[in-house]
């Protein structure tokens, strides 16, 4: 871990600095938090995540060769006590979304045609090059949700810093990974969206990219977003469901009002293809945002 992430980073339930240790990160009020594989988890309850998610975390430090008795001693004491029923990481990537490769070819047939055309104006007007066109030099960025890691690459190619957080300790290996391929100094962060673990007025760039439909609570995403941004800081929000499932498309876009963020863009109907296999295409029609403070 970069000695910055002391100044970043902050206590997920009350804000406080963090002392940054080799296995844990302590907040003075509230206690300690596990640092596995030199990625901080920074979730309102470490001992409930490391009991739910027991497994994979194993797994996952394993997959990395970070599995070493110290690592595996941290989880196991976080863990102990708690009766959570386990669960696996809800990553949900294609392999050629975690690769960076390139995705399979649909088969051809009567929809070749329209899907070529589709396909064509994903690339040049999706939500992808929606976020690509709104890129610029910043000096710290973070991702939220980053997931395999598709856009961290771009994001690192404007940022000096990157912090790239999930929920999911096996996205935030991959997405450090394929980031530090670029000149950024990037750092991971487990955490959850709606305790943003920065410190305020820390960002100067956002990026939630598909996420906020997710959350259950993402007003308090949208209000801690705010608090972690500095005064000309950025926060670009894309969501195929604008709704959250209120039957009203701008849904999204009134919490980050309320909130108390002002929309600087607003561009809807950005196509996203996303091609699971040869027979299996799905296609989301987006909505972007992007919010200042």
């Amino acid at each position: 871990m970069k000695s910055w992430l002391s100044q970043v980073l902050r206590c997920p339930r009350c804000g406080s600095a963090l002392e940054l240790a080799s296995q844990l990160a302590r907040c003075s009020a509230c206690g300690p938090y596990p640092i596995l594989g030199g990625v901080p988890v920074l979730v309102a309850d470490p001992s409930g995540y490391c009991a739910t998610f027991h497994d994979a975390i194993l797994a996952t430090l394993a997959e990395q060769g970070l599995a070493d008795r110290e690592a595996v001693a941290v989880v196991d004491a976080f863990a102990e006590g708690r009766t959570e029923s386990p669960q696996a990481f809800g990553d949900d990537w294609t392999s050629h979304e975690a690769s960076g490769g390139v995705a399979p070819v649909p088969v051809k047939g009567a929809a070749t045609r329209a899907l070529k055309s589709l396909l064509d104006v994903a690339r040049d007007d999706g939500p992808a090059r929606w976020l690509e066109r709104r890129m610029h030099p910043v000096k710290l960025a973070l991702e939220v949700g980053c997931g395999a890691g598709e856009r961290s690459e771009l994001i690192a190619q404007h940022a000096q810093r990157l912090l790239v957080g999930d929920l999911s300790l096996r996205a935030v290996f991959q997405a450090r990974a394929r980031a530090a391929r670029e000149e950024a100094d990037v750092e991971g962060v487990v955490m959850n969206a709606e305790a943003l673990p920065v410190r305020s007025g820390a960002l100067d760039l956002l990026v939630a990219e598909h996420v906020v439909d997710l959350l259950d609570e993402p007003f308090e995403f949208f209000t801690r977003a705010r608090k972690a941004l500095g005064k000309k800081g950025e926060l670009l929000v894309t969501t195929p469901e604008p709704s959250l499932g209120f039957g009203e498309d701008d849904a999204v876009e009134q919490l980050a009002v309320r909130a108390k963020f002002r929309v600087k863009e607003r561009r809807d109907g950005l196509p996203w293809l996303r091609i699971n296999s040869s027979r299996f295409v799905e296609c989301y029609l987006v909505q972007a945002l992007a919010l200042v403070p």
